[in-house]
């Protein structure tokens, strides 16, 4: 083997030449069989990347911003919270479709994707830090949009790389190990902020610190991106660039079905997870030393159960090519999980839904990411289609928290929040069914 040889099955293979489009050189591309070491590598890194930015973010809006909001006093800390994450999530939504239509246009040597994740991975782990710095709940949301903003600087290209860079035949496998990573990160949060409920300052930067190395670390870890300079230009004009930000017209059925699916899934999710601290404070009657020591075990319940989920999962679905049926049985696992606190509002009910939420979310992100890749429309627009199919993560992180504090404002129950939770979720399952494109 020539020394050219050995650096092309190092660092991947390199686009091919030639006129065609950008789109056929990328799936090309993507197509590419990778060796086991190069897949490994893949693994870790979808891995390590689920685990370090969610960890700091779950410390943050799970427990560490709402705990200081109590400590200042806040008149209603539940409703900031809500803001918190409406407006946040808000920034999250343009960002992702910025971040991820840039990086499609990038021609950089370093590859399309790697400059992205690096910058973003700083400076949202810089703006996490500052949330703990300011004093107003103005500025503690200033900061948190601009972690919002760059955290997608970092998620939409890396996300992106899946389609650009990963076999259909692994895909599943390594949506899972990004799944147990994001699973992991949030146990590992929750259990991190339960334990410096009462030292704040130094728990948020460490969650910036972590966040802010997160991108540098996979892209070292992953096989190194080959040079984007000889992919085909698109057009350089500003229409082009309109156009680039367009969502899909044409072949794109399934690309909406899937997009309408996450977002009642996350919406539901999210009505409960951000608010585990007040639910156990205020509908299970707990105080804050109380509600440490429960978050911390519903915490590993949740990473136990996602753990097995996610491992089983993943191998399985690529084994049998189905994602639908599966991403079906999580909404239904989470939904009968949120039916148990509803009708028994108990630590124990907390413990079982832990397990169930957790076990659901485990086979939910084994396969979501793998189903949205399968229904994209174009590869080579692959950053901004997952970009905008990312924004179903971020309208449903913005209503879920909306909707239970407008639930807990106008009937003072959280017990509402988790039946309408469940019905979400099966709302959800609807439009996951109808996808004709992905088994």
């Amino acid at each position: 083997m020539t020394a050219s040889q050995t650096e092309h099955k190092k660092n991947g293979p390199e686009p091919p030449k030639g006129a065609i489009s950008a789109h056929d050189a990328i799936e090309a591309l993507a197509n590419q069989p990778i060796t086991m070491a190069q897949r490994v590598r893949f693994l870790a890194g979808f891995l390590l990347c689920g685990i370090l930015w969610y960890a700091p973010f779950a410390a943050a809006i799970g427990i560490l911003l709402p705990q200081r909001f109590l400590d200042d006093g806040v008149g209603n800390p539940t409703a900031l919270v809500a803001q918190l994450n409406s407006i946040g999530a808000f920034v999250a939504l343009v960002a992702n479709l910025l971040w991820g239509t840039l990086s499609d246009r990038s021609r950089s040597r370093f590859g399309r994707r790697s400059p992205f994740m690096i910058i973003g991975a700083a400076l949202a782990g810089l703006f996490l830090w500052l949330t703990s710095v300011v004093g107003s709940p103005a500025l503690i949301i200033l900061c948190w949009c601009g972690a919002q903003l760059f955290l997608n600087m970092l998620l939409a290209p890396f996300l992106a790389v899946l389609s650009d860079r990963v076999p259909e035949n692994n895909r599943a496998s390594m949506s899972a190990a990004y799944g147990l990573g994001v699973t992991v990160g949030q146990s590992v949060g929750q259990i991190v902020g339960a334990q410096l409920i009462h030292n704040l300052g130094f728990g948020i930067l460490l969650s910036g610190v972590l966040l802010g190395v997160t991108g540098l670390l996979v892209v070292v870890i992953w096989p190194k991106e080959p040079s984007a300079q000889n992919l085909p230009r698109t057009n350089e004009g500003f229409g082009s660039l309109i156009k680039a930000f367009t969502p899909p017209t044409k072949n794109c059925r399934d690309f909406y079905l899937a997009l309408f699916g996450r977002l009642f899934m996350v919406t539901s999710m999210y009505m409960i997870v951000n608010y585990q601290l007040y639910i156990l404070q205020q509908y299970i009657g707990l105080d804050a030393t109380g509600s440490a020591a429960v978050l911390s075990v519903t915490a590993v319940i949740i990473m136990v159960a996602s753990l097995i989920a996610s491992a089983v999962t993943g191998p399985l679905s690529d084994l049998i090519q189905r994602r639908k049926a599966l991403v079906i049985g999580a909404a239904v696992i989470i939904a009968i999980g949120f039916l148990i606190p509803a009708f028994a509002p108990s630590i124990w009910a907390m413990y079982a839904w832990s397990g169930l939420y957790g076990f659901g979310y485990g086979v939910y992100n084994a396969c979501d990411q793998a189903l949205n890749v399968d229904v994209l429309p174009s590869k080579a627009e692959a950053g901004k289609d997952l970009g905008i199919l990312n924004l179903s993560n971020t309208v449903g992180q913005m209503a879920g928290p909306v909707a239970t504090s407008i639930i807990v404002m106008a009937f003072d129950s959280y017990q509402l929040a988790f039946l309408i939770g469940a019905i979400v979720l099966v709302v959800s399952c609807v439009f996951i069914a109808l996808i004709r494109k992905a088994k």
